[in-house]
């Protein structure tokens, strides 16, 4: 009977439901019909797949099958692309994807070059191509080398040492002599960390090392183009500290010229607080504040003089001249890879006011990825390229949605006064949310009071830093830079004390472990639907968004770090960690605190309590989670901690437990290049730094590691 009466009432909602697929069909097919121009959006994030998933392969692919394989999916999708609509789009983007990989894959080939095999202390003979300041000592990078012991085929191409006061004489262009400890370039540090090795390959660095005394010059090398143009950093350098004087001073050379090794690390560390640490680094920011310093001053110095304004096209003019000017501080700045990748977007975006065209396009981002991506297909797993077009592609999705609003010209002085903090607030946000994720990622840290600092530091680097910096780079000729070089440090000197007030706010940042892989995947993919789509289906893109959150959010920091051969050991606490190492090294540290998603590092204790850590002169125990996993520095020890715990955990080599415990000694600890421990409920949990890197051409086995920095 109630079925009787729940039949009419249920009918039409069983209609609805059946309606509903179709409905959701025709919805989408119209969203896709609304987006037929921006689809081919889509073709460099095809192409960057691609190249990460070469990266995350593991094993490195063959290159004869791959370019085999290549072509033939390269001819399928060609007979594909005949066909119109999806089909069409799916072949161009799995074209794409193909493409990315090959491009990897000879990229990989191209630069390959030897690498050292194994540490030793041998005589270095070659060309010093640079010279870098860092901090009372100096960073030398060699070419054209011969090393002693090593045969011809073993010949590195490139040698990276650090050396003492007496190299700071040194000139690029001269050939050299030193004794020198060299390393092949370390691994990470943890599993997922920083590979240092892998940047190595594709700047082929097949050693780095320390000299062991004075390098001897040979000869005084005719120097090229390129070596003048470090010449020419260092003078701009070191006139800017002689000017400025003090920790403004290398800020204003390491803004100026990139080489950031004088800045102390107290600094690093409130700009990193507050938010600030990407004003330091020679960015798009800055390239972009240098080309639009020289728009304004041709753009409207020219429109002072009636003859020129009345007959030339004065905007084009200003292009040109803001393309110009960034390429001469992309020079100066010694052309790293981040730099290059904004020049290409600045470059591109200048250009198209040139030819009349939008240059706040997606399209011109697009092609500005495309093309970085073809060059360096590396430069997809560096956080740079990462943050910086993930920032870029949610700014223009945001202001091609409001161009209208924001075209609009307030009306009044109040309303036009506010209208400037409102835009570097809603930049601010919009930067900063695109790349929190790639923040928490790459560098465990989050800025809290970023936008806060960014509002009040933002402008003051545009309208007083950068430009005054730009100006007396243009009066040096004329020794007329001091007032500009003193006006460029006063604000510096506004700036860092910004920096440190905002720093040590209450919870001025948060140390958070970083997201697992498919994460990030999850959240970007959501990101990019919602950014690169216009019509109304782009908002499905919250979906994988929120779930990459939340799965964020479950991920937890290892209980346990240990290094190759049981070289050092660190154990996470509540907010400190726990540390024991045989010799202190500063990159460690700092990579291992970042992994563990603590503020500070504490050494082990020799004997007692340390939360949940016991420890005596033989070793330590850790109870978490129901399980016990002991420390063992001497052989006495090793018995009765068999006997107590769940796994044993020692740099001491071929020893094992005779009831059978579980045992990660010095050399299993070796051969895993070190490891990250979780322990849970369901038991412990081991992962190797080596399975997470692959069988890949730029991994070494057995390599101790040290600090490369």
């Amino acid at each position: 009977m109630h079925a009787a009466h729940a039949s009419p009432a249920a009918a039409p909602a069983r209609a609805h439901l059946a309606r509903l697929p179709a409905a959701l069909a025709g919805w989408t097919a119209r969203c896709w019909r609304e987006d037929a121009r921006r689809r081919v959006l889509w073709l460099p994030v095809g192409l960057g797949l691609g190249i990460a998933i070469y990266f995350a392969l593991p094993a490195e692919p063959p290159p004869g099958p791959a370019a085999v394989a290549g072509a033939g999916l390269a001819a399928l999708a060609a007979a594909v692309l005949r066909r119109r609509g999806a089909a069409r789009a799916l072949a161009a983007f799995g074209l794409a994807l193909v493409l990315g990989l090959l491009l990897a894959v000879e990229r990989t080939q191209r630069v390959a070059a030897p690498v050292l095999a194994r540490p030793g202390t041998h005589t270095v003979e070659g060309r010093v191509v640079a010279v870098e300041p860092r901090g009372g000592r100096f960073r030398l990078l060699l070419e054209e080398v011969r090393i002693t012991g090593l045969a011809p085929a073993e010949t590195l191409v490139r040698v990276r040492v650090g050396a003492g006061r007496a190299a700071g004489d040194l000139r690029a262009g001269d050939r050299i002599r030193l004794r020198a400890r060299l390393l092949p370039p370390a691994g990470p540090f943890h599993p997922g960390g920083f590979d240092f090795a892998r940047r190595a390959w594709f700047q082929r660095i097949g050693a780095v090392g320390w000299a062991l005394g004075a390098p001897e010059r040979l000869s005084r090398g005719g120097a090229g183009s390129w070596e003048r143009l470090g010449e020419l950093r260092r003078t701009v350098a070191e006139r800017a500290r002689g000017r400025i004087g003090g920790i403004e001073g290398e800020v204003a050379a390491a803004l100026l010229t990139g080489l950031r090794g004088g800045i102390p690390g107290t600094v690093w560390e409130a700009m990193q607080r507050s938010g600030l640490a990407h004003l330091l680094a020679i960015s798009g920011l800055h390239l972009g504040l240098v080309a639009a310093t020289a728009w304004f001053a041709v753009r409207y110095g020219l429109a002072l003089l009636p003859a020129v304004a009345l007959r030339w096209p004065l905007r084009k003019l200003a292009a040109a001249a803001g393309i110009l000017a960034a390429f001469a501080y992309l020079l100066l700045s010694g052309a790293p890879v981040p730099t290059r990748r904004a020049f290409v977007t600045i470059a591109l975006a200048l250009t198209a006011v040139l030819l009349d065209r939008d240059p706040l396009s997606m399209r011109l981002v697009a092609l500005a990825a495309t093309v970085v991506l073809v060059l360096q297909p590396e430069a997809i797993t560096g956080a740079s390229f990462q943050m910086s077009f993930a920032a870029v592609v949610a700014l223009v999705a945001v202001f091609e949605t409001r161009r209208e609003r924001l075209a609009e010209r307030p009306r009044g002085a109040l309303a036009r006064l506010l209208a400037y903090p409102r835009l570097v607030l809603l930049t601010t946000l919009v930067a900063g949310l695109a790349t929190l994720p790639l923040a928490a990622w790459h560098f465990g840290r989050i800025a809290t009071w970023g936008m806060v600092a960014n509002l009040v530091a933002v402008p003051l680097t545009a309208f007083w830093i950068v430009p005054a910096g730009f100006l007396a780079l243009l009066a040096m000729p004329l020794g007329l830079d001091g007032p500009l070089f003193a006006l460029m440090g006063e604000g510096i000197g506004v700036l860092l004390a910004l920096a440190r007030t905002v720093a040590a706010w209450p919870a001025a940042s948060l140390d958070l472990p970083p997201p697992p892989t498919a994460a990030l995947m999850s959240f970007l993919g959501g990101g990019l639907w919602i950014a690169l789509w216009r019509a109304p289906w782009r908002w499905m893109g919250l979906l994988p968004a929120l779930a990459g959150l939340l799965l964020a959010l479950q991920s937890r920091p290892p209980d346990l770090l240990v290094a190759p051969g049981g070289r050092a050991l660190a154990v996470r606490g509540t907010e400190v960690a726990w540390l024991e190492e045989r010799r202190r090294d500063g990159l460690r540290r700092e990579q291992w605190r970042r992994a563990l998603a603590v503020r500070r590092l504490r050494p082990l204790p020799v004997e007692g309590t340390a939360g949940p850590l016991v420890c005596d002169p033989a070793g330590c125990v850790l109870v978490r989670a129901g399980l016990r996993v002991a420390w063992v520095r001497a052989p006495r020890a090793l018995a009765a901690d068999c006997r107590r715990t769940d796994l044993v955990i020692t740099p001491l080599r071929g020893v094992h437990c005779p009831d059978g415990t579980p045992v990660l000694d010095g050399g299993r600890l070796r051969r895993l290049d070190g490891a990250a421990l979780w322990l849970t409920r369901e038991g412990i949990r081991v992962v190797g730094v080596r399975e997470t890197r692959g069988r890949r051409p730029w991994v070494r086995g057995g390599v101790p590691y040290s600090s490369q920095e």
